[in-house]
């Protein structure tokens, strides 16, 4: 097992333990010891509720914090996204759009840039939620104390609403719990960060990670980083915007060599990125036509890289799903899984990766097309069709067969 699994395995390992333990050793006694002609609700109904509005309270909070934080810290703010519920500043910078889109995070995620790569200070980001957080749970044991004080004066019915504040604060624990975890887990989360934080050239580092990807996003040129050596969950993201604007320079070979690094970083990197940086390698060579190469890192492939490549979990997984099925494997009905599953994935990566993934997807069917030309692939635009030639000019009177044209008629007798 990876350091970085073992760690993921302990946070969630706490956050059941938080749980299970105020669950069965506070919430549960209090329910049966409750006096049922006190009941506001079913109990069930109750702690569902508690869960559901601790979610969204904080899921909120955590957001407002980084907005805090980045004010703080000298940012300036792309995009927010609570649950799904996505606000993005639009491209002409005047107002905000709405959509529901995917992020990396347990409950959200803002996107941050620097104004100044040097001097903003990414601390506050971190600190913030945690503030909030800290009114929060003075608000609820204030809560819970008053119906303590309530329940001693004769009011019954107030442990069930000293029943939710416990429940929502379980739930709000839980979820700092995951967000301050000093490690790398499967989400983003805030407390990495403040591992590797602790001195300027990482903070310079990592403000150049959001500049690069915040350019990415809008479109803009993004500045020259070098590559790093070295991978780890931190690093794999400056790597990672280097690795697509390769791609957008047309320069595949050099972008796959770019992904091997990771690959070659199995003890400092997730498990997780490993495998879609193996994606990543072995979908670039092949279709760079480094055939050779390209099976090598084939063949190089674990069998979970290849399973999360099946899964079609993100757009390089598809994209090396489709090459390795259509150019390798010889595969008709995996390479239609993988182009039915091509637009989801493109939709699904960063605004500023959709176009190169879209060229790439679209010159590996072109490629699988001239290999397997008796495969029918005409649901899918495989982009080779031949310009239609102009017609040929014809007479302005065609002359019938059996009539000679004006001008040459026979021979009299």
């Amino acid at each position: 097992m990876k350091k970085n699994e073992m760690f993921g395995w302990i946070a969630y390992g706490a956050m059941l333990a938080l749980v299970l333990g105020i669950g069965f050793g506070v919430i549960q006694p209090m329910i049966q010891g409750a006096n049922d002609a006190d009941q506001i609700m079913n109990p069930i109904l109750l702690l569902v509720l508690a869960v559901i509005a601790s979610l969204i309270l904080n899921a909120l909070l955590i957001e407002v914090g980084h907005l805090l934080g980045a004010l703080i810290g000298k940012y300036g703010i792309h995009s927010v996204n609570v649950l799904f519920f996505n606000f993005q500043k639009k491209k002409e910078g005047k107002g905000v759009s709405f959509s529901f889109r995917s992020y990396d995070g347990l409950t959200g995620e803002t996107v941050l840039y620097p104004k100044d790569v040097e001097k903003s200070k990414p601390q506050a980001v971190v600190y913030m939620p945690l503030v909030l957080f800290f009114v929060e749970v003075v608000a609820l044991v204030v809560w819970i104390v008053l119906c303590e004080v309530g329940r001693n004066s004769g009011n019954a019915g107030l442990v069930w609403w000293e029943i939710f504040a416990i429940a929502a604060l379980t739930v709000g624990g839980m979820l700092y719990l995951y967000d301050i975890f000093p490690a790398p887990l499967d989400s983003k989360n805030d407390g990495y960060l403040l591992t590797v934080l602790t001195n300027q050239t990482n903070r310079v580092a990592y403000n150049r990670l959001l500049l690069g990807n915040y350019q990415m996003l809008v479109g803009e040129k993004a500045e020259e980083m070098d590559v790093y050596d070295e991978v780890t969950d931190f690093t794999y993201g400056v790597n990672d915007i280097i690795l697509y604007r390769r791609i957008g320079e047309g320069k595949l070979v050099e972008a796959a060599s770019i992904a091997e690094k990771a690959v070659r970083s199995q003890a400092t990197l997730s498990a997780r990125l490993v495998h879609e940086a193996s994606c990543q390698r072995v979908s670039l060579l092949l279709l760079a036509g480094e055939e050779e190469k390209g099976l090598l890192a084939y063949k190089e492939m674990s069998i979970e890289d290849k399973k999360h490549a099946s899964l079609l979990g993100s757009a390089p997984a598809v994209r090396a799903h489709l090459v390795i099925s259509g150019l390798v494997d010889g595969s008709y009905q995996e390479t239609i899984r993988a182009l039915d599953e091509s637009d989801r994935a493109i939709r699904k990566s960063p605004e500023g990766k959709r176009a190169l993934e879209e060229n790439l997807i679209v010159d590996g069917l072109k490629m699988i097309h001239k290999a397997h030309p008796d495969w029918d692939l005409s649901a899918y635009n495989v982009g080779d069709e031949e310009e239609p030639s102009a017609p040929e000019e014809k007479d302005e009177a065609p002359v019938p067969e059996d009539k000679p044209a004006e001008g040459e008629g026979n021979p009299k007798e």
